[in-house]
């Protein structure tokens, strides 16, 4: 439609531009001829008084129909014209009885008074046109704007008529007879040129530029003006042959005026009536197609009665319900028993008006299925005074998808190994254990299990034996359990028990000595009789701490001084002398503070590769991640799940995190230089997301090392990003907002982000290393699928840890993940020992 508007457009200026040219040349023919041509007054005022009647009507015909057709929508640029034809023509009235050679009108005919109404009709005429060239082309502002725009022409045009007749004296001289035009008189006419020429000049521009309306028209009316008063700066004698060709000229352009007025007032709205039509009859035809491809869709697209009733329905229906809907049949009786309440409530609501739109997921009854679930979404239909007329809407089966995300949340919130809680599972239990507690005065425990010597079995008899014996314990552990007690897996070799209700702190120590002695027994794994023990540590609630992250440090503090009390054995936190803490801890806490002021703590770097090799077959290094590690001079390699946390509970995570970033991005300049395509993964604690200055830290230290904000991904667990989604969205949004990008780690190990995902600012997840190390299975396989695919939906980036063979490596890359780390490609190392 465009191009077809082009196109005409093209033709018009061109058009225009051939009348300009020919009534130039005609000029040119004029001015080289002279102006000896004299038509003698008797013979050329007839001729002129005709001249001037078709001018006057012309203008009254375009002044007509500009204010007739006009309507408030319309452009207000249109009035103008017409209203300024309107001034022109009266005024171009007292010019023809003002022309020498007719009857006396108040005062006796002159050249001199035909100039004054000629040069005020001239002037209103310009302006009018340079006005509408100028302005842009919409409505007049008020709804009795035009009618202050005709009073204004018609105040001007009396002004005019006063001057003329009642005070001509008052007025220069423009003409003196035996000479011919005053020079005043001959730089007035310029000055008309000079408008004109500017106006001429911006419709021509307008033109070109496509404009919504008929520019080239306008150009032509205002160029063709400017030649016939170029024509009234030469004529010597009011009856040669410039005054008439001056005459003509005006015609021509009061003509083309017209023509822009008559088509932008009458023409174009029959066009866009036109057009209209054929859009509603274009519209019919696609909304009968559309009703065509809905019988297409699984979907079922109902319309319902305000009682719940089908009024109609798509194909969809029967193969969602396996049967025809009859006349009148009644929704609800669809609907499984125990959801048909609620949906029943919901119609009411769309019908008393309390809501519009319903949206939900219910079991739905079908010939030949046991169970089926359909996600419903109705839209009210309503009347002008707000009745409900009908419902709209969609049942879209989503039974495979419901299920799978069922068995999908089973896994996010259990352990892979073990099919016991994670952490994620964990947390929310003891959270609402310990606000049971509060309400009725029990006690809740938390004990923490490590097996003892557990690297000695993997390393003797092999990881899948580990693997064996751990899912042994856990049958074990749990048949010492009361029912309602919770028995989870932390991760390695690391157990948690919930114990809720306790009647006191005495409660828990029967309990603790009963899993003691369950290990007293060997268990046969794989023909290979193995004995194990465990210590535990246990903290109580309210006495030792009342939150959950403090539950756990301090049972985690109690497990480390059962340890050290030769283990095998079960330790309370109330029961270490004055709340002290085990050797270990003791010392790692001693010399950490030392330890990250002295720079002790540095960085090592594991590689993220691409996981599509290169086309040599090579894998090429994406980026690294920051690893924090700590070789103290007299205990050794200190594990970073060990100074990490207590970093955090003793509040030195801030100054543990700079001096890890400072290292890290100090390196990574280095390299950055040789390959400017690499990133940064850096894992972030939750106190040090949170902390009030954190992201100005992060700009800071990016700055200092001249590395680019958005070379740097900084990696937050799911558990923290979900701890307050609304918090945690906008602190993500300043990260994101800086140019950082943000990495969900260990990502399926809490399900709410199923759901919350999209609420949060992140370009990648990281899928969790239980998923990955499942992916040889078929149901593995089918999580990580499930897991890539919301990522690539969601166009996210994702990482798969813990690769260790490259088996795991090829069925990563088969599933779609982007980028692949673990000791398979590299493991964590210094700098200095890693090559880019």
């Amino acid at each position: 439609m465009s191009d077809a508007n082009s196109l005409a457009d093209s033709d018009s200026l061109a058009r225009a531009w051939r009348w300009v040219g020919t009534l130039t040349l005609a000029y040119a023919f004029l001015w080289l001829l002279g102006s000896n041509t004299e038509f003698g007054l008797s013979r050329y005022l007839p001729l002129h008084t005709t001249v001037e009647t078709v001018a006057i009507i012309v203008a009254m015909l375009a002044f007509g129909i500009a204010w007739n057709a006009h309507a408030e929508s319309r452009p207000g640029n249109v009035l103008i014209i017409g209203a300024a034809l309107f001034g022109t023509a009266l005024l171009d009235f007292g010019h023809t009885l003002s022309y020498q050679g007719m009857p006396e009108m108040v005062t006796p005919a002159s050249p001199q008074k035909a100039i004054v109404f000629w040069l005020a009709a001239r002037y209103l005429a310009a302006i009018g046109l340079l006005v509408v060239a100028l302005r842009a082309w919409k409505p007049m502002i008020g709804a009795y704007a035009r009618y202050w725009l005709l009073a204004g022409v018609i105040g001007y045009v009396a002004v005019v008529y006063q001057l003329a007749l009642g005070h001509p004296e008052s007025l220069p001289a423009f003409f003196v007879a035996g000479q011919g035009l005053t020079p005043l008189k001959v730089a007035l006419e310029y000055g008309l040129v000079g408008i004109y020429g500017v106006a001429a000049w911006r419709f021509h521009r307008q033109a070109r530029a496509g404009a919504g309306f008929n520019a080239a028209d306008l150009f032509a009316a205002a160029a063709i003006a400017a030649l016939s008063e170029l024509c009234f700066t030469l004529y010597a004698s009011v009856s040669d042959l410039f005054n008439m060709a001056g005459h003509v000229y005006k015609i021509v352009c009061y003509a083309f005026i017209y023509r822009a007025v008559f088509v932008d007032s009458v023409r174009q709205p029959f066009v866009e009536l036109q057009a209209a039509l054929a859009k509603e009859r274009t519209l019919a035809q696609e909304l009968n197609a559309f009703v065509r491809t809905l019988d297409l869709l699984d979907e079922a697209v109902l319309e319902i009665a305000p009682d719940g009733r089908i009024l109609s329905a798509n194909r969809g229906w029967w193969r969602l319900a396996g049967v025809e809907p009859k006349a009148g049949y009644y929704l609800p009786e669809s609907i499984h028993d125990q959801d048909r309440r609620a949906f029943e409530m919901n119609l009411q609501g769309l019908a008393s008006g309390d809501k519009d739109e319903f949206r939900g997921r219910l079991r739905f009854r079908t010939a030949g299925r046991p169970e089926a679930w359909v996600e419903c979404r109705l839209v009210a239909e309503r009347d002008a005074g707000g009745r409900l007329l009908n419902a709209r809407g969609v049942l879209r089966d989503v039974t495979k998808g419901y299920l799978q995300e069922r068995h999908i949340a089973h896994m996010a919130m259990h352990d892979a190994l073990t099919n016991l809680p994670n952490r994620a599972l964990l947390e929310d239990r003891i959270r609402k254990a310990t606000e049971l507690a509060q309400r009725s005065g029990h006690r809740v425990a938390v004990c923490f299990i490590d097996i003892d010597h557990f690297k000695n079995i993997n390393d003797a008899y092999g990881h899948k034996a580990g693997d064996l014996l751990l899912q042994t314990l856990a049958g074990v552990i749990k048949k010492v359990l009361r029912e309602g007690d919770t028995l989870a897996r932390w991760g390695g070799d690391e157990f948690v028990v919930l114990l809720p209700e306790l009647e006191g702190a005495d409660g828990v120590r029967p309990i603790a000595q009963a899993l003691i002695e369950t290990m007293r027994q060997t268990f046969e794994i794989e023909g290979v009789a193995l004995n194990a023990t465990f210590s535990v540590g246990i903290s109580l609630y309210p006495d030792d701490a009342e939150g959950v992250d403090d539950l756990l440090a301090q049972a985690d503090r109690a497990m480390f001084h059962a340890k050290s009390l030769g283990r095998n054995t079960f330790q309370l936190y109330s029961d270490m002398s004055n709340k002290g803490l085990g050797k270990k801890e003791l010392y790692i806490q001693s010399r950490l503070a030392q330890a990250i002021r002295d720079e002790r703590i540095g960085v090592w770097f594991q590689p993220l590769v691409a996981a599509r090799p290169a086309a040599d077959g090579s894998v090429a290094i994406a980026g690294f991640e920051a690893l924090a590690r700590w070789h103290d001079p007299d205990y050794g390699w200190v594990s970073p799940a060990s100074f990490i946390p207590m970093a955090e509970n003793l509040g030195l995570i801030g100054e543990l995190g700079h001096l890890v970033r400072r290292q890290a991005l100090a390196q990574f300049r280095r390299w950055l230089a040789l390959r400017p395509d690499l990133h940064l993964a850096m894992n972030v604690s939750k106190r040090q997301l949170f902390a009030p200055d954190f992201v100005d830290a992060l700009l800071a230290d990016v700055e200092q090392h001249a590395v680019p904000p958005s070379a740097l991904t900084l990696e937050v667990t799911e558990s923290v990003a979900l701890l307050d989604v609304e918090f945690a969205e906008e602190r993500l949004q300043q990260i994101v907002a800086a140019g950082f990008r943000l990495s969900i780690d260990d990502f399926g190990t809490g399900y709410a982000s199923l759901s919350q995902l999209h609420e949060l600012p992140v370009s990648e997840l990281k899928i969790d290393i239980s998923f990955v190390r499942r992916v040889h299975t078929a149901e593995g396989a089918r999580v990580v699928q499930a897991i890539v695919s919301l990522a690539q939906s969601l166009r996210l980036r994702t990482v798969a840890e813990g690769i260790e063979d490259e088996a795991t490596a090829a069925a990563m890359r088969q599933l779609g993940a982007d980028l692949l780390q673990g000791y398979h490609f590299g493991r964590p190392a210094p700098a200095e020992e890693i090559r880019v």
